[in-house]
This record gives structure tokens, sequence and C-alpha cells, in this order.
């Protein structure tokens, strides 16, 4: 797999400091093709959109030049540029959000204003029209098309439109009672069914926080998926998936602990060079 990483250091979807600095530490580690420059306009909103069109640009041209675009933030609010990036490529894209929170609030319903909180709803085409119709006028994902994993921090609005669009999900609750292997098995046998591309979006804050602690919003009971359970999932939707894009998200130096959310990225990485 000819993969290409492309830094995303932003911060503003998220009113928390140092998602923006991973990409300083990482390039250390990672020898990224592109590194974003992150311009700032007059308020988040905007600084989000413009440099998600940028995102959404390199996503689409590095699939059309045959290789496998791997963004690393940042916030999760770049995912609304890197779904429409690929989702420009891929009719009828799937995705994987795994994560601890669903990220499908919107403007009219999110309690906290982070635009962080948006992302996978924008993907969906629930939002406003400055996100849900970014880079190309129309929807990125189906709804029938997406699968939630491990997700745990969710809040009212979320659930309901979650349960309003029978939108497919695994809690930490089930992946603790059923298995994490049977709720890998089922995602993919799902997924198969539905699409043959795979835009798989991983944020770290799925973890455990004490063993994932760098991250700009942990969970709130600080609750999560091992380390191991989440490298595991990575490495089976890698293998028995056609993912043809991926996230690695809200790593975060700046809470970090001993270096074991850096370590996390990092064995992402090797997971990634070993496909």
């Amino acid at each position: 797999m000819n993969i290409k990483f492309i830094g995303f250091p932003m911060k503003d979807g998220c009113h928390v400091n140092g998602a923006d600095k991973g990409i300083d530490v990482l390039k250390n580690h990672i020898s990224f093709n592109k590194i974003i420059n992150i311009k700032k306009y007059d308020n988040d909103l905007d600084t989000v959109i413009n440099n998600d069109l940028l995102l959404a640009d390199s996503v689409s041209l590095t699939q059309k030049d045959k290789q496998f675009p791997v963004v690393i933030g940042g916030d999760h609010s770049l995912a609304i540029g890197s779904i429409a990036g690929s989702a420009s490529n891929n009719d009828n894209l799937g995705v994987i959000w795994l994560d601890t929170h669903p990220d499908i609030n919107t403007n009219e319903t999110t309690i906290t204003h982070n635009i962080h909180g948006y992302p996978l709803a924008a993907s969906m085409g629930f939002g406003q029209d400055e996100l849900t119709k970014l880079f190309e006028n129309k929807t990125k994902v189906n709804y029938e098309n997406v699968v939630l994993f491990g997700i745990n921090d969710i809040d009212d609005a979320e659930f309901n439109l979650i349960k309003k669009y029978n939108i497919k999900y695994f809690t930490l609750d089930d992946i603790n009672k059923y298995g994490i292997e049977k709720c890998i098995k089922e995602t993919i046998e799902y997924l198969n069914s539905k699409t043959k591309t795979i835009h798989l979006s991983f944020d770290i804050d799925s973890i455990n926080y004490n063993e994932c602690p760098g991250v700009n919003v942990p969970n709130r009971w600080k609750k999560g998926i091992t380390k191991k359970e989440a490298l595991y999932a990575v490495k089976e939707f890698l293998e028995k998936l056609n993912i043809v894009s991926m996230d690695i998200v809200e790593y975060n130096p700046l809470t970090d602990i001993d270096n074991k959310s850096l370590d996390i990225v990092l064995e992402t990485k090797k997971i990634l060079q070993k496909k």
C-alpha cells in the first residue's frame, strides 16, 4: 500500500489548546509527505471550513494518484475535509467512526459549540450548509453506510439521531459484553453488505484514559476500549475491508503522560505500514 501521510495541525474545531502541537512531535517519528499550513480566519467556523477545503483537495488528489491518504491531526473537525475528499472519488462511501463520541451534533444541537463534535453529522448531510456542502455540493456519506464503534460518551440529541435513522453502532458496553472480535466481525459483514469503499476515522480518545491520556476531550467517565482492542480493530478493518482513506485524530501532547498517546499513534503507523 502506497501511503501518503498528511499532517493537519488544526485545533480550531475544539476549545482546547494542544491539538495543533501534535504534528510538531510526530514529525520527529513520521515522514510526512505533506503538512498543511493552517490559516487563521475571523472565527473558528471559517477557519475549519477553509482549511478543510484544502485538506479535501489534498485527499482527493492523493487518491487520484493511486495513493492511500492517512490524515493525522489535529482535532476531529478535520474529518469533514478528509471524508469530503474521499467521497469525491468514491461513490457510496462507507465510514467506520472509531471514537468514544459519535460526533453527530450540529450547530443547533451542540452543548459545547465545538465543531469537532459535528464532523460525522456534516458528512451525513446534517447541519449547516457550509459544512454539509463543503468541497462538493452533495451528501458525502449515507447514514446506512456508517458504523459507530466504541461510542460511550453520547449526548441525548446524538442518541436521538442514531435511533431516528437506525445508524449502526457498537457501544463500549456492547464490546465489553459480546467481545471485540464479534463486534468487529459484525462491522465488517455489515459494511461489506452496503458498500465497497470505506473511510476509517480513528479518534484515539476511544481508548480508556489510563492508557491514552493525551487527547483533547477525554470520555467524561474516563472509560474506553483498551489500547490492545483499538489497535486490533484498526488492524482487522484494514485487512478485511477496502479502506481507501483514514484519519488519526485528537492527539494532544500537552495532556499526554509518559508518551502513552504518542506511542498509540506510532503503533497505528506500524500497522498501516504492514498492510
